[in-house]
């Protein structure tokens, strides 16, 4: 692409401008902006935000189900140089107070529904130099940002390694990784997306998945905006949701976890549903071949595309092509580089399983405020992915695993060392070992093995609401197996290996509740 446009689009909201005006842009239930609506809503948020003292470098945190709201204000931060941080509406006040604690916004934009929730996050944040403003994302209400009063603010002009956002990961233990991506890389992630999956400006998108996930904010909003094309949002995935949402304005362009898909596939109504829809993307968790298959027979139209990529290298690193092995996830897109590596952190032969590392213009910067984790995770210009894979003379990534414990339920990252120790505050819960399950629609469901305390008795239903206080609700195990004693390692150490087995063939079609093995 050449330079003179890759510097006017380096933004989300100078490639809103540079669209034709009255072109379709953004969408939500029976609201719809053009791109000309989109540039004056974005413009006059900018200056409320500016009126509350944002600018370059301040960090503007956003949780919010999708709306147009929270879109135009991942723009609006952009256009004035503050860094969004997109936070999970699914966590629970000690995480998000982590995560504030961490970033240290200047401002908190939230639905009015999550209200309580940021309060109590900003009351556990206690390490915060100072309490952030607070101020809801809806055009209604007394504490909305709308009703701040706005001040001209011209767009910032930022060089191209500006901040902006800071992402957050899943699935590590201790405290969370904020990734900080750049301008640039947004910039180059939705043009490599759009490039590798053929978004083009007539392309139409519905965002499934949360705004805050990289798949909402690159891989379908920022692409499909700097291709010129159209994005709907609906709140939360619901089939009657998305349903009602396809047939008022029908999507070319979708992704998805696999189950997802096939949940939309065998809905009623499906034809009409997909009837425009001409690509189909999937990742965060195996598509199983049967499925591919039958995709594929019935809907010789649709161009299926398996799809890997991570926080860190702000959308999808490789994509699949007509004709690419479904059993892997393909070849890196444009910019992008792999390397699979030895435990001495040495190339290995093709077919020969490794670490896997992935370089390229998307990929982050740092961690934010965290130079140790940084250097863990970056070697020069790679980026260590966690993941293990294998390339062979054809070029396509193979997945194998993945290099830490992290179980991944349907594009959910969940650190069991973060359930267990939630658990281990339970009043009838000795100990705890939580693993993965295989589950053929999200991958890997949280299973939880426990030893009781001496007389205790586990309540499946008391126990996961309480759980639901302090972790995220896709984290909170779905099925309790109480043993005697858990499997351990020579050295002592929990065997996760043994669990997993166990998990593996432990009845998973019993109602979900205690189980004795």
């Amino acid at each position: 692409m050449p330079s003179t446009h890759a510097a006017v689009t380096a933004t989300l909201g100078a490639a809103v401008r540079a669209h034709a005006a009255g072109r379709a842009a953004l969408g939500a239930g029976a609201e719809e902006l053009t791109y000309g609506d989109l540039a004056e809503l974005t413009a006059a948020l900018a200056g409320r935000l500016a009126r509350l003292g944002c600018g370059p470098g301040d960090r503007v945190a956003l949780l919010g189900a999708n709306s147009i709201e929270w879109a135009a204000a991942l723009i609006a931060c952009g256009d004035l140089g503050a860094i969004a941080v997109p936070l999970n509406t699914r966590l629970g006040p000690p995480e998000l107070g982590l995560q504030i604690e961490q970033v240290e916004p200047r401002l908190v934009l939230a639905d009015a529904a999550l209200e309580d929730a940021v309060a109590g996050a900003i009351g556990r944040a206690a390490g915060a130099t100072s309490a952030p403003a607070v101020r809801t994302l809806g055009r209604d209400g007394p504490r909305s940002i709308w009703r701040t009063p706005a001040r001209d603010a011209a767009p910032a002009r930022l060089p191209p390694g500006a901040p902006a956002l800071i992402a957050f990961t899943s699935g590590s233990t201790g405290p969370p990784k904020g990734a900080v991506i750049s301008h640039a890389a947004l910039a180059h992630a939705a043009r490599a997306c759009g490039a590798a999956l053929g978004i083009r400006e007539d392309d139409r998108t519905l965002v499934m998945a949360p705004l805050f996930h990289n798949t909402g904010y690159a891989d379908q909003l920022a692409t499909v905006l700097m291709a010129g094309g159209a994005v709907d949002l609906v709140p939360a995935f619901s089939r009657a949701a998305v349903r009602e949402a396809l047939i008022r304005r029908p999507a070319s362009y979708l992704i998805a976890v696999p189950g997802v898909l096939r949940l939309l596939t065998e809905s009623e109504g499906a034809d009409r549903m997909l009837a425009a829809c001409r690509i189909a993307a999937y990742g965060g968790a195996p598509m199983p071949a049967a499925w591919i298959a039958d995709l594929a027979a019935r809907r010789p139209h649709l161009r299926l595309a398996n799809v890997y990529g991570l926080t860190e290298y702000t959308s999808l690193s490789h994509t699949t092509a007509p004709g690419d092995d479904p059993d892997s996830v393909g070849r890196p897109v444009l910019g992008a580089e792999q390397l699979i590596v030895g435990d001495d952190g040495a190339p290995v032969a093709a077919g020969v399983p490794g670490h896997i590392l992935v370089a390229g213009p998307s990929r982050m910067t740092a961690y934010w405020r965290a130079p140790q984790r940084t250097r863990e995770a970056l070697r020069g210009r790679w980026l260590v992915t966690g993941d293990v894979g294998s390339v062979a003379h054809d070029g396509l990534l193979r997945l194998v695993g993945r290099a830490s414990e992290v179980i991944n339920r349907g594009g959910e990252k969940v650190s069991p060392a973060q359930v267990e120790a939630a658990m281990s505050a339970e009043p009838a819960v000795a100990e705890a070992g939580v693993v993965g399950a295989p589950d053929p629609v999200l991958g890997e469901r949280v299973v939880a093995f426990v030893t009781l305390r001496r007389a205790a008795s586990l309540d499946p239903a008391t126990t996961r609401r309480r759980l639901r206080l302090k972790l995220a609700d896709y984290a909170v195990p779905e099925r309790f197996v109480v043993v005697d004693d858990l499997p351990r390692t020579a050295a002592g150490k929990l065997d996760r290996h043994a669990l997993r087995r166990a998990a593996a063939h432990t009845d998973t079609g019993r109602p979900h509740g205690v189980a004795h093995t």
